[in-house]
């Protein structure tokens, strides 16, 4: 499900790697609210996306175009792409609402699933 994507080169270095990011709803003051889960691995991407960007990297055609003036130093507001996520997935909470009923919704969007560059 998670994928690293690797340097187009042909070394083996990861250029784009999924790593975890553990969100404890205690320690971000959500625990009164939330009933489960505890937390949840919402992982982060990190890693660089050099130039040229190769199709393993998933970039966009915006990022193409950032990565093309950043190389040629166009604009120094361009900059380069950054890795972030590009498939994000649901989890379900359970939860009590404002008038204190348990609730069990999906939430979509909360779980990287893969990095690319944007």
């Amino acid at each position: 499900i998670f994928n690293n994507f690797f340097s187009p080169r042909g070394d083996r270095r990861p250029v784009l790697t999924i790593t975890n990011l553990y969100v404890d709803f205690t320690k971000i003051g959500w625990s009164g609210w939330i009933i489960s889960p505890r937390g949840y691995n919402a992982y982060s991407c990190a890693g660089s996306c050099p130039f040229p960007l190769s199709e393993g990297l998933r970039a966009t055609n915006h990022a193409t175009v950032r990565s093309i003036m950043n190389a040629l130093k166009l604009s120094q507001e361009a900059g380069r792409p950054c890795c972030v996520p590009d498939v994000l997935h649901p989890i379900s909470l359970l939860y009590f609402d404002d008038e204190e009923n348990v609730v069990l919704k999906q939430y979509d969007d909360m779980v990287a699933g893969s990095c690319g560059c944007h």
